[in-house]
């Protein structure tokens, strides 16, 4: 193998290494959302268990509260699945261009179709898992927005009761 031949694989792996960047990047904001999201389950976990050790079920507000708080944590459950599924997928991608990198370094070695196409194969599935992992995160944004919505609305008819 020529120093010609090294350098165009190495423009060739070119291609999966600029998508395992953008992997990386979509990776932190989607991980941050996820713990973000975990955090929130835990913290209203937390305050739904002191207002029922507290014992005040008989107080307007907390009955309220703990209504809410119902309300919320399968919202909450079901967008940290979400997050979840766009983690693993991204990270099932990263993997795939890692696999692909190597397929085309041996399909440019061996100078054989077959191996020149699981390279394709291999690029192409990798885009597919981030997009799907990309459409997850999307939905879970889409959520997000109906659970605020849901609390401002909540919180603006309180003024009937109190």
């Amino acid at each position: 193998m020529s120093a010609a031949d090294v350098a165009r694989t190495i423009q060739l792996i070119i291609a999966p290494v600029v998508l395992i960047t953008a992997c990386a990047i979509i990776q932190g904001g989607i991980l941050g959302r996820f713990m973000h999201v975990g955090q929130r389950i835990r913290s209203i976990a937390s305050e739904r268990l002191e207002r029922l050790h507290i014992g005040n079920q008989d107080d307007a507000f907390s009955l309220e509260r703990i209504q809410e708080i119902d309300r919320q944590v399968p919202l909450l459950k079901q967008r940290h699945r979400l997050l979840q599924r766009a983690v693993l997928l991204t990270y099932t991608a990263i993997t795939i261009f890692l696999i692909s990198m190597f397929v085309i370094a041996l399909a440019v070695a061996l100078s054989t179709a077959g191996i020149a196409f699981l390279a394709l194969i291999c690029f192409l599935l990798g885009n597919c898992f981030l997009l799907i992992g990309v459409i997850f995160a999307g939905q879970e944004i889409r959520l997000s927005h109906r659970a605020i919505c849901y609390e401002i609305d909540r919180i603006s008819s309180l003024h009937k009761f109190f």
